[in-house]
């Protein structure tokens, strides 16, 4: 995090998604604090989509390094079995995951 923090610090652009699960916000393209306190699970089929994207990219993505956790995080098991899904198909493919388009 603190590599990223030109990004992810008080002044950065995306300050706001620091020390939370932003999920919703990743398959919406939301990043309003109404839209940071959303639940995936509240994400439609096109939405969730695109939050697997992203949280391929960030597990996939060489420049992303894994740091942690959020405690008491209910989404944390959906997550992580969509980051394996993305593993496996990479590992049995070869496809890499595109940056998805920015917000």
């Amino acid at each position: 995090v603190t590599a990223g923090s030109r990004f992810y610090g008080p002044n950065g652009r995306y300050h706001m998604f620091a020390g939370r699960d932003v999920t919703y916000a990743l398959g919406t393209g939301c990043k309003t604090e109404e839209c940071l306190e959303r639940s995936a699970e509240e994400l439609q089929e096109k939405e969730l989509e695109e939050a697997k994207r992203w949280l391929s990219f960030f597990q996939l993505h060489d420049q992303y390094a894994y740091v942690g956790k959020l405690e008491n995080n209910p989404m944390e098991a959906m997550m992580e079995q969509w980051i394996e899904e993305a593993i496996v198909k990479h590992q049995q493919t070869g496809e890499t995951v595109e940056m998805p388009k920015l917000f």
